[in-house]
């Protein structure tokens, strides 16, 4: 399945996860979608939303907010961004060269992004919203969703609303942050078993990239890391997520890994069979041994470089007698064995 211009597996996708890490201003979410192609991500992703469909009036604020705001809709409603806003963050992303898309929390949002957004995001608390879910999967487009807080008969639920062809899992662990200890890397491998038709990537929220290149190891061809120009700020998951400099870092090593990563087979590299003869051994004389000497095993050596009758083959020697008389230390060839 193509995302933009990057075919899924053939490479990892790496998403550079702005959300509401713009605090609800604009020019700084452009700032970094600029930074984030700077970097070397391959998509920017947002959080599109209408307060008022999100979370209830009531609800209080999360701790961490309560300072600010008197609800949890008004918290949400201040990193609304505009339709104009959105339209202009697409292009600017397109200017850049990243893929550009966003997680709908409605229907209406859903339908608003998919003039400009070649795929759709599914928010782990919505894994479960299979009303939008449908929604979105009638759009014909990739549809990446992330599993925190759900059990594989969620997620086995929600996939049958998605065509295969057309559907990303990501493992993710919803805490903010999630303790490394709790990151369960392993689960990317078990989705593989349990959804062999279907990409497995993964949704970042520990501090660090660590976590990130393990899942990269373990099979993930979609990455999702949270991103921000300040780790400091207080509000948000400014703290979760990777800097400019963590991101550049982040897609470097990704990168290198693939490469490190190779086949899943066991060749002789071009780089070490080099070495093979230098690091092979070739069975030698322990002692002199004149002609006729039936060959028993401690009177062989194996020793380096690699020269005459390697040294796997001593099975095949031990019992032959010799045509020569061979000096202590001097390499046995086939021409000195009766065979």
């Amino acid at each position: 399945m193509r995302i933009g211009p990057v075919e899924v597996g053939e490479r990892t996708f790496v998403v550079a996860e702005i959300g509401g890490n713009h605090g609800g201003d604009p020019e700084l979410a452009a700032r970094m979608i600029v930074e984030a192609a700077e970097a070397g991500a391959d998509a920017v992703k947002f959080q599109t939303y209408r307060a008022e469909l999100l979370v209830h009036k009531g609800e209080e604020p999360l701790p961490h907010v309560r300072a600010r705001y008197r609800t949890q809709q008004e918290r949400f409603r201040s990193l609304e961004l505009k339709e104009e806003d959105y339209r202009r963050l697409a292009s600017l992303a397109r200017s850049h060269g990243v893929v550009f898309f966003s997680t709908p929390f409605d229907e209406g949002s859903a339908d608003f992004l998919d003039e400009m957004v070649p795929a759709f995001k599914i928010a782990s608390g919505d894994l479960t919203n299979l009303a939008l879910i449908r929604h979105v999967a009638k759009k014909g487009k990739p549809v990446i969703m992330s599993t925190g807080m759900a059990t594989v008969d969620e997620i086995r639920l929600a996939a049958r609303e998605v065509p295969e062809a057309r559907l990303v899992l990501l493992h993710c662990v919803s805490a903010y942050p999630a303790p490394m200890e709790e990151a369960n890397l392993r689960a990317i491998p078990f989705l593989k078993t349990q959804f062999p038709g279907v990409p497995i990537g993964y949704s970042d929220h520990t501090i660090g990239t660590l976590a990130c290149l393990g899942a990269v190891a373990l099979g993930a061809v979609v990455i999702e890391k949270h991103f921000t120009t300040d780790k400091g700020e207080p509000i948000g998951d400014h703290k979760l997520s990777a800097d400019f400099e963590d991101l550049k870092g982040l897609v470097r090593d990704i990168r290198a890994l693939e490469a490190a990563l190779g086949t899943p087979s066991k060749e002789v590299g071009a780089s070490e069979s080099r070495l093979r003869p230098a690091m092979r051994r070739g069975l030698a004389a322990a002692r002199d041994l004149p002609a006729g000497t039936r060959i028993e095993p401690q009177m062989l050596v194996p020793l380096r470089p690699l020269r005459g009758i390697p040294a796997e083959q001593i099975d095949q020697v031990v019992g032959k007698a010799l045509r020569r008389d061979v000096a202590e230390g001097e390499f046995l060839t086939r021409e000195d064995v009766e065979w």
